[in-house]
């Protein structure tokens, strides 16, 4: 059993729930020069949208009391503090009408009459150019844009699949929108990072198709923590980071995937994301993978596995000013020779002796059943052998009181593919890094952040042409 690791905060402040240690303690980099305390957004959709974010916006400066709760129970809900320089986030979002863009009701209706593909890309290029015209103004650090009620693209299509999904799978559908995708696609090379809103996340009112509620809609606290909580760190924050003790070895995580070009020639391009213990990400693209005829899954041949890892930590020396120490690799396929051997010979000639490779497996794991009506606890570890972990990073949660997902948790099968590794230190990292979604600010998400990335990332980059530059920090892919 791993303990539930401890996030910082605020003049090294800890805490497990991030909720708890901003409302408390505040963010991460609040006494540093450089945290956001003032924030100009640019809003972008429909005069009646635009109107909507602001005031909803504005509204948040103040206390949002949390959703009722069983009694016992209270922590499974905070309220939101606020968001203002008076509040413990320390930071206000600031208005102002030179930059707002409004799209004209004329050219929505045009979007409602044409089909999905033609209405799709006609709104990403008014709302790509709307969004540009602000950025080059330089007075902005966040571009909000509300999504249009008039598109009917595959984000609001219902799932095809008929049994219940787990709950980040369901996420990942919602989030991978034509519009989304090909909108952040296209605006990667601006100075300000997007934020998309959907009409639901202002109203509080559930979006319905054919009379039917399309997702379920979270309580205002829990919307308006996981928006600004996502805006802070757009804007160049830290909310929160992993724990380091003194001790130890500066660590960059890198999660490599693979996807599919959108051109239908069934290429696949290995992107790996970066991050350090603070949770600062950046993105790098890579060579092209080939199928496997073994495993049928993309991999790397060794000279493309090396180059890809050299050019992650040459992003993570920009980003950070030195190398590090230890590099850990997730995967969420195996792992071929030529991969290992690729990526120890990247480790080789950047001089650093530890390299950790993990596999970790999100379907096919066996089950634990615990005595009662709860599944096991978050945290709940079993070793297989020698190199395998059974590890649940979604459970009970002992601080909730209760079970707080809709369905049963699947864990995580972690394989060791590098010689050496710490297998409870591989599962204590996961853990670690399942609490550093700056998308949403709860503690217990199944994916660590170098997988969960995966799919937001590729499903961006697979709408850039190969050639063209991409905006490393992944504040442009979330």
């Amino acid at each position: 059993m791993l303990h539930e690791p401890e996030l910082e905060f605020r003049a090294g402040n800890r805490h497990i729930d991030p909720r708890y240690g901003l409302s408390v303690f505040g963010p991460a980099d609040a006494d540093s020069p450089t945290a956001p305390h003032q924030i100009p957004v640019a809003l972008v959709g429909p005069a009646q949208a635009v109107d909507g974010i602001q005031s909803w916006l504005q509204r948040c400066q103040n206390r949002i009391e949390a959703k009722d709760t069983k009694s016992g129970q209270e922590n499974l809900h905070q309220p939101f503090p606020g968001f203002s320089v008076d509040s413990q986030f320390g930071a206000e979002l600031v208005f102002d009408s030179a930059l707002v863009r409004e799209i004209p009701e004329r050219q929505l209706r045009r979007l409602a009459r044409a089909d999905v593909a033609s209405a799709t890309a006609d709104a990403v290029e008014i709302y790509a150019e709307a969004a540009r015209s602000l950025a080059e103004t330089g007075r902005c650090r966040v571009v909000i844009c509300a999504r249009p009620d008039e598109l009917n693209d595959c984000e609001d299509r219902p799932s095809p699949v008929a049994s219940a999904p787990d709950e980040e799978e369901q996420e990942d559908r919602e989030a991978g929108g034509d519009f989304h995708d090909l909108l952040k696609a296209r605006m990667l090379t601006l100075s300000a990072p997007l934020q998309l809103m959907r009409k639901e996340t202002w109203t509080g009112i559930p979006a319905r198709t054919g009379g039917q509620v399309t997702r379920p809609l979270q309580d205002e606290a829990t919307r308006a923590w996981n928006l600004h909580t996502a805006l802070y760190y757009k804007a160049g924050g830290t909310p929160w980071r992993m724990q380091r003790h003194s001790t130890d070895l500066a660590t960059c995580y890198v999660g490599v995937s693979f996807y599919r070009s959108a051109n239908g020639q069934e290429l696949h391009t290995a992107v790996a994301q970066i991050f350090n213990e603070r949770g600062d990400g950046v993105v790098v693209r890579g060579g092209t993978a080939q199928i496997s005829k073994s495993d049928r899954q993309p991999h790397l041949a060794l000279s493309d596995a090396r180059r890809l890892l050299l050019d992650a930590l040459s992003e993570y020396r920009n980003n950070h000013g030195h190398q590090p120490a230890r590099i850990v690799v997730h995967k969420t396929s195996n792992f071929t020779p030529s991969e290992i051997d690729g990526f120890h010979e990247a480790a080789d000639e950047r001089d650093i002796d530890q390299v950790d490779m993990l596999w970790i497996q999100r379907r096919g794991a066996p089950h634990l059943y615990r005595t009662g009506q709860l599944p096991p606890l978050r945290g709940t570890t079993v070793q297989l052998d020698a190199r395998s972990l059974l590890l649940y990073t979604r459970g009970s949660v002992p601080y909730f009181r209760t079970y707080p997902g809709m369905y049963v948790p699947q864990p995580l099968l972690i394989r060791l593919a590098s010689r050496g590794t710490d297998l409870l230190l591989a599962g204590t990292d996961i853990l670690a890094l399942s609490k550093m979604n700056w998308n949403n600010a709860q503690l217990d998400e199944r994916d660590p952040l170098t997988l969960r990335t995966a799919y937001r990332v590729g499903s961006i980059l697979k709408q850039v042409p190969p050639d063209a530059r991409i905006a490393t920090r992944y504040a442009y892919y979330m």
